[in-house]
């Protein structure tokens, strides 16, 4: 009787231990993906933020931005199936680099280059487990031109 009663307590607590590490480990995945979606969106809008301020010319249309500066040209491409953010140059010494992903909306207001402010809106999902939206983080920064 009493090693039925040992292995039982020994079994609560094998079943307990395991429970905690499962959890604490699924939450770790959740917050380590969450850091590293967003912490892409901020290298994202850092490296847009340094060549929108040297642009001379701002195009946006269907997800691509067309950055024109005195190097040449840069685009910022949306894959909107893959939901990735993609980076090229004129000069093709970079070419669709992979930048950002799990964006969900990524819009650029260039109504206002003439005045020498553009709007840059970028909306990134933490997603887990096929197409099931956790948390969105939103973004809505404006830069000034400096060449303007």
């Amino acid at each position: 009787m009493e090693l039925v009663v040992a292995m039982s307590i020994v079994g609560f607590i094998l079943v307990a231990v395991i429970t905690y590490n499962l959890v604490g480990e699924k939450f770790y995945q959740s917050t380590s993906k969450q850091a590293t979606v967003l912490n892409d969106a901020q290298y994202l809008m850092e490296q847009m933020a340094k060549d929108i301020k040297k642009a001379t010319a701002l195009t946006f249309s269907a997800g691509t931005l067309n950055i024109t500066n005195e190097d040449g040209s840069i685009v910022y491409e949306l894959d909107s199936e893959e939901g990735k953010i993609y980076y090229s140059n004129s000069d093709k010494s970079i070419e669709d680099e992979f930048f950002a992903e799990n964006v969900v909306l990524f819009d650029v207001d260039t109504t206002e280059v003439d005045d020498g402010r553009v709007t840059v809106e970028l909306k990134v999902a933490i997603v887990e487990e096929g197409t099931k939206i956790n948390e969105e983080s939103h973004y809505v920064t404006t830069f000034y031109l400096r060449n303007q």
